[in-house]
């Protein structure tokens, strides 16, 4: 069962999520703590940016200072980096 338990654990631990920030002049990466991924009620991998902004020391302020154009939501197993959502910020009203 201890066997078991310490397999399980190394194949969560390989995969690490993250948000890429793309702005006019630089790109932002976040890291996101593994407690903060969940499924949403679409059945799909979610993680609320607020808190990932939070616990990178940043506000959403800092994010609209940034003049950001895309956020990406990225999986990352065994260094391959999968995209989850990304949205636009570039939207005019």
């Amino acid at each position: 069962m201890a066997q078991r338990n310490s397999l399980d654990n190394k194949v969560k631990n390989t995969t690490k999520y993250s948000y890429i920030v793309d702005c006019i002049d630089k790109q932002v990466h976040l890291l996101v703590d593994a407690r903060d991924v969940f499924y949403n009620a679409d059945d799909e991998i979610d993680c609320p940016l607020d808190v990932v902004l939070r616990k990178n020391n940043y506000t959403l302020q800092d994010l609209m200072n940034w003049d950001a154009r895309e956020i990406r939501f990225i999986q990352i197993i065994d260094g391959k980096e999968t995209i989850l959502n990304s949205f636009s910020l570039d939207v005019n009203l």
